[in-house]
């Protein structure tokens, strides 16, 4: 029995070590393989430059230190704002504003290293894409406009009460 165990162990080796295939990667994978890679960069790219924002996750936690996403986000947008002025979002959301504004100097800091001529930039908290509103901004407002107006009937039910008394 432990000679017919042996044995099947042996031939079961044996054929699969001729089963085995050494897999090349040909020139023509490599080419396919950079082209891919090449698109999503470009692709990767026209995002940050069209976003144009840096976000807290962008930072280490709780420093004004920009962690390798956001050092690679800024590189991109340093390289898009050499040739083009335009606006830099930073957004503060629950940073406090010492911390926020130590961050605003650390880019603006590493876009003159960069070569970037600052006073074509325009660093600011706006939204992403371009400026914009945030939501507790709008809900802010919109909490400030029912406090000042009295609640009006709605046209709806002003056409109704005048149709019903019409009918009388």
């Amino acid at each position: 029995m432990k000679l017919f165990l042996a044995l099947m162990t042996s031939l079961f080796c044996v054929l699969m070590a001729g089963c085995y295939q050494s897999v090349q990667k040909s020139p023509e994978r490599a080419i396919n393989t950079e082209l891919v890679n090449s698109l999503n960069d470009i692709a990767m790219e026209n995002a940050v430059v069209s976003q144009h924002t840096l976000f807290p996750y962008h930072f280490i936690e709780n420093a004004a230190e920009l962690n390798e996403l956001g050092q690679r986000d800024l590189t991109i947008l340093a390289r898009h704002f050499m040739e083009n002025p335009g606006c830099l979002n930073v957004r503060q959301d629950n940073i406090p504003a010492d911390l926020y504004e130590a961050r605003v100097s650390l880019v603006r800091e590493k876009l003159k290293q960069a070569g970037v001529k600052t006073d074509r930039i325009n660093i600011s908290d706006d939204m992403p894409g371009g400026s914009g509103i945030t939501s507790e901004r709008v809900v802010t407002i919109l909490d400030n406009e029912q406090q000042k107006t009295p609640r009006a009937k709605t046209a709806t039910s002003q056409s109704t009460e005048t149709t019903s008394t019409e009918l009388k």
